[in-house]
């Protein structure tokens, strides 16, 4: 039989694999790289929004995946200008 602590961790444990079966399904059926991205991003906000023993650690996590988010947002930002501007489009 389990004692109350060890029945709390298997219950988490369990938590988190269905969470993350819940992500693979989902990252798996996506069709598009955004849709990929948006699962990700999903699984990545629920795991941050609950709480942590150790919110330090926890909080370098988040932001070390922002700091890579938004250096992905430069870097594909970068190779959209790099694109010709297509003829007969009206230019902003």
């Amino acid at each position: 039989m389990l004692s109350g602590g060890e029945a709390e961790t298997v219950l988490r444990r369990g938590r988190r694999d269905r969470r993350r079966s819940r992500f693979v399904v989902r990252f798996a059926a996506a069709g598009s790289d955004v849709e990929r991205l948006c699962a990700a991003f999903d699984y990545a906000r629920g795991a941050a929004s609950r709480r942590h023993p150790d919110p330090a650690e926890a909080s370098r996590l988040v932001e070390s995946a922002t700091s890579a988010l938004v250096t992905a947002g430069d870097r594909l930002l970068e190779l959209q200008a790099r694109e010709p501007l297509r003829t007969g489009r009206a230019q902003r």
